[in-house]
């Protein structure tokens, strides 16, 4: 039995027709709800792998889908995959237990597997997936999943400035170590026709940048016209009117010709960034990847491009550990990337994939070994990063210092995002949580493990004893110091927190006056009640006040004391004179979504023994006043073992406290248009490495 839903002029149209329908159990209009069928998608791998989502989730919308945020709303989830490594394979296995869970609570859930996929993976797969399909017949999904067959659509795209255009899909190349020809086939140009229209709708939909994508972007060649190359085809979208920049990946450097070049440089749209894949710095490996040029070859084409276009941002891939690598073969990769000076490098440890040429070579390069060659190789593009002058025009100037910023409220998933992003670009982590500098108090502030650190260092933690006053001028210092060493040890520095006081302090130099304490001016605003000590605050100094914890009498008074004695509000001083550039990114959750987050990490720390933490201070000799002073968890588990509350009016008041202080958070935070809100690790990633190549 089969349901369509079909829209004309704004009515539902429900069509019944019986017979065997290939997606059983999978209806567009829930008949009993009336409420349209949710998909979910999951994307794994490149740019083009996002690009094609983007075309799915056309697809499923124009056949009357509605998109659910997670998992757990949909009754359709669709995993777009990526085989280049078993990594990336192994995740999508690791997905079944959590659709067999779905499955109980949604009896209609379907689960669809789509992507660059193995033969020899697909037969496993359609154990776990109810459906395998072919990403390049996506027009036919409609009709094999039993849905309504839109004639037309356009990409849903999903980036808030940038937009993926791929021109080609496949690859005629096959190097020893790449699935893509296996994968998604022999090399297919799309119309440039179709191209510019596209790229046209982009420009008219005011994304910033469009992104050119192919397996090797110069083989393209227009099947409309064969004598229009990728150079003439990068001229087109050039000529486009409006306000954008054009980035393209990935070339191929054996055929990266001349023309392409000057028309990089004469392009005024091109973004000036280029990623030119070299794989290895030795010859012989090269020659055993299938790769048909030498190191001495893409050094010169490395030289060309820097002639034409001096301040040119350039970024590579590279794989170590590739079958028989030796050490002095590595040594030669270390070597040119020292040679080059690239801004960025991808660097993947080998993977051996079924059907390659590489396949039928042992892997013998140990995984130790890869992981250390990969760390070698990164460090040499940490120091260049911070050594490296930056270009402005011509004109060569002093190494920018840059600094990450990673904010959020409360159970946004800041720590776990900070973790991941700076293992990926060599980064280092100062905390900037007001609570985690003090020693013991590590559940109930969410405190990383050694663990959940994954070998990434961080700093300010576990400064001071609970039982000493530390405020934000003494935390300033210590984290310039943070950031100085981070520098010098050639790493990035991640400034990572909820604190937005904290994080103000730092990225915007705010002039934070030596106070020293008032004992009679404390003495006497510990009389009034905390109400009167934030209404003081709103009045003094509402900057401070919006983000503070106005039920947090210690913190009031202080803020009180600074504004009082110095006379004037806390203010900011010129972001210049900080000495760096700093990226924020706020981690975004919707409403609901963090209300739910704030409870499963509350039940968390309470299985983790945070009323035994509390106590443990207490015994120590910390105060119950002071251990309240501390505020939310602390506060209200130090009220609970004093019998001032029961342990369910405990948690209550806990999760609405919680709540509150995050909304506050979000208040401050949203006053700040530099902050670049993201929902996803993709997302992140691109915006830090952007960020790290263009300034």
């Amino acid at each position: 039995m089969e349901i369509f839903l079909k829209r004309k002029k704004g009515k539902n149209t429900l069509t019944l027709r019986i017979k065997n329908s290939p997606l059983k159990g999978l209806f567009l209009w829930d008949k009993i709800s009336h409420t349209y069928m949710k998909y979910h998608i999951i994307t794994f791998g490149c740019q083009m792998n996002k690009s094609d989502s983007e075309r799915i989730a056309a697809v499923l919308e124009s056949a009357g889908c509605d998109e659910s945020k997670d998992m757990a709303g949909a009754d359709l989830i669709v995993v777009n995959m990526c085989s280049v490594r078993q990594s990336a394979v192994d995740r999508i296995f690791g997905l079944g237990q959590k659709f067999r869970k779905l499955k109980i609570e949604n009896r209609r859930l379907k689960t669809i597997l789509t992507g660059c996929i193995l033969k020899k993976d697909k037969r496993k797969f359609t154990e776990l997936f109810d459906y395998v399909l072919d990403i390049g017949k996506l027009s036919k999904w409609p009709r094999l999943l039993g849905l309504n067959s839109p004639k037309k659509y356009r990409p849903k795209y999903s980036g808030d400035s940038s937009a993926f255009l791929p021109i080609s899909n496949g690859c005629n190349n096959f190097c020893a170590y790449c699935v893509v020809p296996f994968t998604r086939g022999r090399l297919i140009c799309r119309d440039h026709k179709k191209i510019l229209k596209e790229a046209k709708s982009f420009v008219e939909k005011e994304f910033k940048e469009i992104w050119l994508l192919g397996q090797n972007v110069n083989d393209y060649q227009s099947p409309a016209n064969p004598s229009i190359n990728f150079a003439k085809l990068l001229k087109m979208v050039n000529d486009i009117p409006g306000n954008f920049k054009i980035f393209f990946m990935s070339p191929n450097p054996k055929n990266f010709s001349g023309e392409l070049i000057n028309v990089m440089a004469e392009c005024e749209k091109f973004s000036k960034y280029l990623n030119l894949p070299v794989q290895s710095g030795d010859n012989e490996i090269l020659r055993r990847m299938n790769r048909p040029y030498t190191v001495a070859q893409y050094k010169n084409l490395v030289k060309k491009i820097r002639k034409k276009i001096p301040d040119i941002n350039l970024s590579t891939d590279v794989i170590v550990g590739f079958p028989g690598e030796t050490k002095k073969q590595f040594n030669d990769t270390a070597k040119l990337f020292k040679d080059i000076k690239f801004n960025i490098a991808y660097i993947s440890k080998y993977s051996p994939r079924l059907g390659t040429a590489a396949y039928k070579i042992k892997d013998d390069v140990p995984v130790k070994e890869k992981k250390r060659r990969e760390k070698i190789l990164q460090r040499i593009i940490d120091i260049e990063r911070q050594t490296k002058p930056k270009i402005d025009g011509h004109k060569s100037c002093l190494p920018v210092r840059q600094v990450i910023t990673i904010l959020g409220p409360n159970a946004s998933g800041k720590t776990g995002l900070s973790i991941k992003l700076a293992k990926k670009f060599g980064g280092e982590i100062v905390s900037a949580d007001s609570r985690q500098v003090y020693k013991g108090m590590n559940i109930g502030t969410g405190k990383a493990t050694k663990k959940e650190m994954q070998g990434v260092p961080h700093y300010l933690l576990d400064v001071v004893s609970p039982k000493k006053i530390f405020d934000v001028s003494q935390y300033k210092n210590l984290a310039l110091k943070a950031i100085d060493k981070i520098y010098k040890k050639g790493k990035v520095p991640f400034l990572v927190g909820g604190t937005g006081f904290y994080i103000q302090a730092v990225a915007d130099n705010i002039l934070l006056p030596e106070i020293k304490p008032d004992w009679n001016l404390r003495r006497k605003l510990e009389k009034k009640p905390v109400s009167k000590l934030f209404s003081m605050l709103q009045k003094l100094d509402p900057r401070r006040a919006s983000n503070i914890d106005k039920n947090n009498p210690r913190r009031l008074i202080r803020a009180l004391e600074i504004v009082l004695k110095s006379k004037r509000p806390v203010g900011p001083l010129s972001a210049e004179k900080t000495g760096f550039k700093v990226l924020f990114l706020g981690v975004k959750k919707d409403k609901n979504e963090l209300k739910k987050l704030i409870e499963k990490r509350l039940l968390k720390r309470l299985d983790e023994g945070m009323i035994n933490e509390v106590k443990k201070l207490h015994r120590s000799g910390v105060s119950w006043k002071r251990l309240e002073e501390f505020g939310l968890e602390y506060r209200y588990v130090a009220q609970y073992l004093q019998k001032k509350l029961k342990y369910e009016e405990m948690v209550s008041r806990l999760q609405k406290e919680i709540e509150h202080y995050a909304k506050r958070q979000m208040t401050w935070f949203k006053r700040d248009s530099r902050v670049h809100w993201v929902k996803s690790y993709r997302e992140a990633e691109k915006m830090v490495e952007r960020f790290l190549i263009f300034n």
